[in-house]
């Protein structure tokens, strides 16, 4: 028996093909495979051992997966197979496309002559046939789909900080960054705070903020840790599909090391009309100009008061 399946991926073809070469991201990024451990590895050649869900039941197999990099093709053939099986073999295959790639899996396969008792529910070889049929169809669509969601979700991910340094102790600096509930007082961007809730450790709110020359109510969740603060968005600005975060306050030599670190991935649908590394630098430019801010605000609010340190 022979099946194919093929999905169109908006990348480049080689960030396809290094994600079907890295088994140890499967767990997290199949949603049927639970475990995946690489036995043994050279550049044309691996050795695998999987566990995955199968029509509601776990299955484990050894695979040796034949690499082509110039080809960007991964052949892979079962030395041992799932119970039900004589054999398994197929093909990974990524084709560079004028807008993205192709991905395709084939998968070729014999069922075993006596089946009976090997798996439940499945007692003869039609049965078997059947249930694998079914397991790859339905497995493989689900992993296309993951690769695609996780490469173009990559694609629009972006990671970028930006710091000061401060001439004021470290408790004056992490203090106005923790009390967000007093940020309209503080910050020239910041229009209004709504404090959902708070103690010790952590914060929900709801702010309006100025970026560039439109306004946003964003919703952010925050934990306090030592002299860390980290937070994510439920809630991001259209722009964006996620965005977290962290405040960190460190002591140097001429004060404190103050740094805004984000982490955001994009709305595509928002940007439709904007090249993706162009849109990356405008909401860089954008975020870190807030951020930037802050540190200026509490640069102010401090000078001249007892929490000067040089």
């Amino acid at each position: 028996m022979k099946t194919d399946h093929n999905i169109n991926v908006d990348c480049d073809a080689e960030l396809a093909f290094s994600f079907c070469l890295n088994v140890n991201n499967w767990p997290s990024v199949f949603p049927p495979c639970l475990a995946a451990n690489v036995v043994s590895e050279t550049q044309t050649e691996q050795v695998i051992e999987i566990t995955a869900i199968a029509n509601d039941s776990i299955l484990s197999w050894t695979s040796k997966r034949e690499i082509d990099r110039q080809a960007r093709s991964i052949s892979f053939n079962q030395t041992k197979p799932s119970p039900l099986l004589k054999y398994m073999r197929g093909t990974w295959q990524v084709s560079a496309l004028d807008n993205g790639c192709s991905i395709e899996l084939i998968h070729e396969f014999e069922v075993k002559e006596e089946v009976a008792g090997l798996v439940e529910g499945v007692e003869t070889r039609e049965q078997a046939i059947s249930y694998m049929l079914e397991c790859i169809e339905r497995n493989s669509n689900k992993e296309l789909s993951a690769i695609k969601e996780a490469i173009e979700k990559q694609a629009l991910s972006h990671e970028f900080e930006a710091s000061m340094i401060l001439p004021y102790s470290k408790s004056a600096v992490f203090q106005l960054l923790r009390d967000a509930k007093h940020w309209p007082q503080l910050l020239p961007h910041c229009e209004e705070v709504q404090m959902h809730y708070q103690d010790h450790e952590n914060q929900e709110f709801t702010m309006v903020v100025k970026v560039e020359d439109k306004e946003e109510k964003i919703r952010s969740i925050r934990k306090v840790e030592g002299g860390k603060i980290s937070y994510f968005q439920p809630s991001p600005p259209p722009a964006l599909l996620e965005h977290q975060g962290y405040w960190t306050v460190k002591e140097v030599e001429e004060g404190v090391e103050i740094t805004s670190w984000h982490n955001i991935v994009m709305n595509a649908d928002f940007w439709t009309d904007t090249a993706v590394e162009q849109a990356k630098a405008k909401i860089e430019t954008a975020i870190n100009n807030n951020s930037i801010g802050t540190m200026k605000a509490i640069e102010s609010s401090l000078k001249g008061t007892e929490h000067a340190t040089a």
